[in-house]
C-alpha cells in the first residue's frame, strides 16, 4: 500500500524556495470528476479537492505537481474518465 506522504526529497517548482507540490488522486465523482488531494513539501497538509480533468492537468503542470501512485484500480477508473473527457494520459506513472 501506497504511503499517504509524498516522497521526503525536495523540491521547487518555480522558484528556488517554493516547496514541491503533490497531487494523489483519491477516485472521480459522477463518472466525470477527479476527485484528489494537494499538498506542498512534507504532505503533512494536504486539502481535497475535485476539478474536471483538464483543469486538473492544468492545475498540475501551472504548479510543477508530481502525481503521486494510485492503486491500480483507481488508475484504471481515472484513466477511463480522462478518456472520455478528451484527456487520456492524465495519470503520468512515477517510475521506480
Amino acid at each position: 500500500m501506497a504511503s499517504r506522504h509524498p516522497p521526503a526529497e525536495g523540491g521547487a517548482s518555480g522558484a528556488p524556495d517554493s516547496p514541491q507540490a503533490y497531487v494523489r488522486i483519491l477516485g472521480t465523482r459522477l463518472g466525470r470528476y477527479v476527485e484528489f488531494e494537494y499538498s506542498l513539501g512534507d504532505g503533512t497538509l494536504a486539502v481535497e479537492l475535485i476539478l474536471s480533468p483538464k483543469a486538473l492537468k492544468e492545475f498540475c503542470d501551472a504548479r510543477g505537481a508530481i502525481i503521486l501512485p494510485a492503486d491500480d484500480a483507481l488508475a484504471a477508473d481515472v484513466d477511463r474518465v480522462a478518456w472520455r473527457a478528451g484527456h487520456p494520459g492524465l495519470l503520468r506513472r512515477i517510475e521506480d
